[in-house]
């Protein structure tokens, strides 16, 4: 049995799958240990504009600003997750910049994980009144993450 879970999660259809994995799981596994994790894809510094109009201080000010809703909006996630996941409280919550796939095996290994969960993989919805979440709509390539697993990977169903 699974005693040490990393759950990645960006708050969209699919990742909300797997968190509902996770905890309703936990439930009959209480000294499970949950990790969620949520990563910043390293390139979104790279945001580029009308900038050529913008001096490098208003650039800097600007992805400043971008970096502190995205924060905060995370927090936000975590903040549904606890709520609607009593046992969520008790997890740890990580929030890592960086490449995707080499930020959750690096924190699978640093937090000796013995699985790694994450959701599958659903179609972007056009915009509707009924869609869940904005979510991070970050996304890797299995081909890069595969390889680097230092521990099993259960994609939620």
């Amino acid at each position: 049995m699974f005693s040490n879970i990393l759950l990645c999660t960006h708050g969209t259809d699919g990742a909300q799958k797997a968190e509902s994995l996770v905890f309703r799981k936990q439930e009959s596994v209480p000294d499970m240990v949950v990790t969620v994790l949520t990563v910043l894809d390293e390139d979104w510094r790279q945001m580029t504009g009308d900038d050529w109009l913008n001096s490098s201080k208003t650039h800097t000010v600007f992805l400043d600003h971008v970096e502190e809703q995205m924060n905060e909006e995370i927090a936000e996630e975590w903040q549904r997750i606890k709520k609607h996941y009593p046992l969520a409280t008790q997890a740890k919550f990580v929030q890592r910049t960086g490449n995707i796939s080499e930020i959750i095996t690096k924190t699978a290994r640093e937090l000796h994980c013995d699985l790694i969960v994450i959701g599958p993989w659903t179609r972007r919805k056009k915009f509707s009144i009924h869609s869940t979440g904005m979510g991070l709509r970050s996304t890797m390539k299995n081909k890069e993450l595969h390889p680097l697993l230092p521990c099993p990977l259960l994609i939620a169903p």
